[in-house]
């Protein structure tokens, strides 16, 4: 069990004993556009191969437990106060993740976005996943060297992984940053959301025995890698003090605690996400994008906004 952070309840009907248990399991973690989220679910459930949780935040929309339960999957809830890119969102995610094995018994759980969409029937990654040499399979996955900063763009991880980061308000990070010169940095963040001032310690967490490691935080892992996240939460409490204080920890957290288990092998994930250089955000594809879609081999797009390239994929699939 993680031990900070509150328990997640979950609305769902119990598997009866004779059931035939899921390989796989998706969890969706989502904000917005509940109308999408349940489309997403349906999607997922085709053809029965998979279970799917959805940790939806309330506070931004509201998503009725018995619309997932029609759509084929099952509420978590919590009252994590998730913020953007914050540590809430991580230990969030961690309930979450335990809560999903619990209740779907399943060997792989994939998470997904509420703007995520299947490429490939679920029954294709299920034996992909099946497949897999790996434990955990991650997309862009690389080991980051925290003794000085590297070039641009990856710099950008740096100063979210060295400094530890404060809220305040933006003009008097600005003066503090300025003044204190490389030891310190303003960070702005989205709109309604406090500035972040870093601020970099003498020392941290990482070293030859830790590595720390950079990825995306949409993760597929099974069983024995989601065991192995949930022993280094509980485990190491210096690091994840150093997490509370980082900016977006969760797509340095997984990466580094899965490659400091010997046991566990990380792969890349099959994931169709497009960035445009510098931009803090993937592109949404659109349906000039499905051809190059099909052609990626991915099993799952990252992000969608929208019925009609929903629609062009649907046909795709079923095709």
């Amino acid at each position: 069990m993680v031990r900070k952070g509150s328990p997640v309840r979950v609305r769902t009907r119990a598997l009866p004993e004779a059931a035939v248990l899921p390989v796989l399991a998706f969890l969706v973690l989502s904000h917005r556009n509940p109308g999408q989220v349940l489309r997403l679910i349906r999607a997922l459930r085709e053809g029965d191969h998979a279970a799917v949780a959805v940790r939806h935040d309330q506070r931004r929309s509201a998503l009725r437990a018995q619309d997932v339960e029609t759509a084929g999957g099952s509420l978590l809830t919590d009252t994590h106060e998730v913020g953007w890119g914050d540590d809430a969102y991580l230990r969030m995610i961690l309930h979450a993740l335990e809560a999903t094995l619990r209740i779907t018994r399943a060997e792989w759980v994939v998470t997904a976005s509420g703007q995520d969409y299947p490429l490939r029937p679920a029954g294709e990654l299920e034996a992909h996943l099946v497949a897999s040499e790996h434990q955990a399979l991650l997309y862009d996955s690389w080991a980051l060297d925290l003794h000085s900063p590297p070039e641009p763009p990856r710099d950008e991880f740096y100063r979210r992984y060295r400094y530890r980061h404060y809220a305040m308000p933006r003009r008097p990070a600005r003066l503090i940053g300025r003044a204190l010169g490389a030891l310190a940095y303003q960070r702005s963040m989205p709109a309604g959301t406090p500035d972040l001032l870093g601020i970099r310690p003498p020392q941290h967490p990482f070293g030859d025995g830790l590595r720390c490691h950079v990825s995306s935080d949409w993760l597929m892992v099974d069983r024995q890698a989601i065991e192995s996240l949930i022993r280094f939460a509980c485990d190491n409490t210096s690091v994840m003090r150093h997490y509370a204080r980082t900016a977006m920890p969760t797509e340095s957290f997984f990466a580094t605690a899965l490659a400091a288990d010997p046991d566990i092998s990380v792969g890349p994930a099959p994931r169709a996400i497009r960035f445009q250089p510098g931009a803090a955000h993937p592109d949404t594809w659109g349906e000039e994008d499905v051809a190059e879609l099909l052609a990626s081999g991915a099993y799952l797009g990252r992000k969608f906004d929208g019925p009609g390239v929903l629609d062009r994929l649907d046909e795709a699939r079923h095709g």
